[in-house]
């Protein structure tokens, strides 16, 4: 069946789609501008890319910026149509994977000092991550790594240089390097182990009620990516310099 064209999407009845914004620097955050953006009450990449969508599809969405475990809860139950995130194979049990975005690194950067160059490095150390986060299959189920969990990478970062248990922090290394970069630790922090590569995408309820919309969400955010917007939009929020 061929994709409907996008001069016809806006003419075609809108919908209205639930997403939760994972609440991570800088993919979805409360908005610090008391200027022109104060309108909008979040900001960051995955805002940004919803704005596009928005534009592009003539269709609108609810957005609630949701911590990430809460976000998967939501896609297994229903209670949100669809959410951009980094994909884990785990997550087909209750989400479809959409169009893939942009590509993402996870891994482990650990405190200056403290060696971190192989897997079997990781069980000498207690590592800090947000909570409900998917770093790397083996990783997330090994009862051997010793995890500390927390509300967000911030939290994380900061309790990884605060000379307490953990010495290490998971997570999607951009972001990780980003929130160091804006806190000025880039210091604090030495070797960096690689686990898994995979990608942002448009993850889709299985329970949703709009489930029948989700090729032409997905033919619409794939037009973001073509045209190299997904790209831009992505490097703006990411690499941008230290406020």
């Amino acid at each position: 069946m061929a994709l409907v064209p996008p001069s016809a999407w806006a003419a075609a009845r809108a919908a209205e789609f639930r997403v939760d914004l994972i609440q991570l620097d800088p993919w979805a955050k409360p908005n610090p501008d008391l200027g022109l953006r104060a309108k909008e009450p979040y900001v960051g990449i995955i805002v940004d890319l919803l704005n596009e969508f928005e534009r592009r599809s003539g269709h609108s969405t609810v957005r609630i910026l949701t911590p990430y475990a809460r976000v998967e809860r939501d896609l297994q139950l229903g209670n949100t149509d669809f959410s951009i995130m980094a994909w884990g194979d785990a997550r087909a049990a209750y989400a479809n994977r959409g169009t893939a975005l942009v590509p993402l690194e996870f891994g482990v950067k650990a405190r200056k000092g403290v060696r971190l160059r192989t897997y079997e490095d990781l069980r000498q150390i207690v590592v800090a991550a947000p909570r409900g986060l998917k770093v790397d299959p083996r990783f997330d189920i090994d009862a051997e790594v010793r995890k500390e969990l927390l509300l967000d990478y911030t939290q994380a970062i900061r309790m990884t240089i605060a000379q307490r248990d953990a010495k290490a922090v998971a997570g999607s290394l951009a972001s990780l390097g980003h929130i160091i970069q804006k806190l000025g630790l880039e210091a604090e922090f030495g070797d960096v182990l690689v686990l898994n590569t995979t990608y942002l995408t448009v993850a889709f309820s299985k329970k949703s009620p709009l489930l029948a919309a989700e090729a032409q969400v997905n033919a619409i955010f794939k037009t973001i990516v073509d045209d190299g917007t997904a790209k831009t939009i992505y490097e703006r929020w990411m690499f941008q310099a230290r406020d």
